[in-house]
C-alpha cells in the first residue's frame, strides 16, 4: 500500500531529495525544478549542477527520484558549473510572493514508479596507514 505522500507528490515535493541514474548512481539531490527541467546539485566543496530535462526523469518510487539515463550521459550532456536563478527555478526555501506561477498546475504531472531496491554505497577505508607527517621533519 502506498501512502500518500507518495501518491500525492508534486514536482515541488522532490525538492532537496535524492536523484539516481538508471545504472543506479546517486548523482545528487533535487536542488531546483523549472518546467521543463530539474537541476540536481551534487557535492558541497567541489559542487557541480546537472540540469536534466523532465523527460529524463523514469519517475519518483517515494523515496528516489529515478532517470532514464546514465550516470555517464548525466556527466557529458547536463553538467553546468550555473546555480540555478531563483526568480526563474523553484526552491524550496525562497520566498515566492503570491502570484508566484509555482503551483501545482504549473508542472507536468509527476510519474510515480514501484519502489526499487536501490545500492547504498559503502564506504571502506584504505588499509594503508597513514602517517602522522613528521618524520622528515
Amino acid at each position: 500500500m502506498r501512502d500518500n505522500k507518495f501518491t500525492n507528490s508534486s514536482w515541488m515535493d522532490i525538492t532537496n531529495e535524492s536523484v539516481h541514474t538508471s545504472d543506479d548512481k546517486d548523482i545528487g539531490d533535487v536542488e531546483a525544478i523549472k518546467r521543463n527541467f530539474i537541476v540536481v546539485k551534487r557535492g558541497f566543496v567541489n559542487v557541480h549542477y546537472y540540469y536534466i530535462p523532465i523527460s529524463k526523469v523514469e519517475g519518483w518510487d517515494g523515496h528516489v527520484v529515478w532517470l532514464k539515463i546514465t550516470e555517464d550521459e548525466v556527466r557529458r550532456g547536463y553538467q553546468k558549473d550555473l546555480v540555478p536563478d531563483q526568480t526563474t527555478y523553484y526552491t524550496k526555501n525562497y520566498p515566492y510572493e503570491k502570484m508566484t506561477p509555482y503551483t501545482e498546475a504549473y508542472f507536468p504531472k509527476m510519474p510515480t514508479i514501484e519502489r526499487r531496491r536501490y545500492s547504498k554505497k559503502s564506504y571502506t577505508r584504505s588499509k594503508t596507514s597513514v602517517s602522522s607527517g613528521t618524520e622528515n621533519l
